[in-house]
């Protein structure tokens, strides 16, 4: 139940490089969204920054565990699986559910 587990599994090389997947397939699909969508234009230019490959792997990772109680719940059960035992489906929503705040993080880049 601790912060550092939280941390060992986002600077974990192969769990940061499946966010970093899905990463791509949510950037893809905000890519395609409704212009209407609240902060289109934003959201979409940080879509291109991630598709490029110019975020950090690891950070993205770390912002998705720290904004999701069900991903800690699922590394605090069993810190050694290193974030093997959380499903692509709960990373794929936390990265939507954060991709708003990531965008307007990186709207002056």
């Amino acid at each position: 139940m601790s912060a550092l587990d939280q941390i060992s599994t986002a600077r974990n090389d192969e769990f940061a490089a499946r966010v970093l997947f899905i990463a791509t397939k949510v950037a893809q699909m905000v890519a395609a969204e409704d212009a209407e969508t609240a902060d289109h234009d934003v959201r979409v230019k940080y879509s291109g920054f991630v598709i490029r490959g110019d975020d950090n792997a690891k950070m993205i990772a770390t912002h998705v565990i720290s904004s999701n109680p069900t991903i800690q719940s699922n590394i605090n059960a069993d810190p050694e699986a290193m974030g093997s035992n959380i499903s692509d489906g709960d990373i794929e929503f936390a990265l939507s559910s954060i991709w708003t705040a990531r965008s307007l993080a990186y709207k002056d880049r």
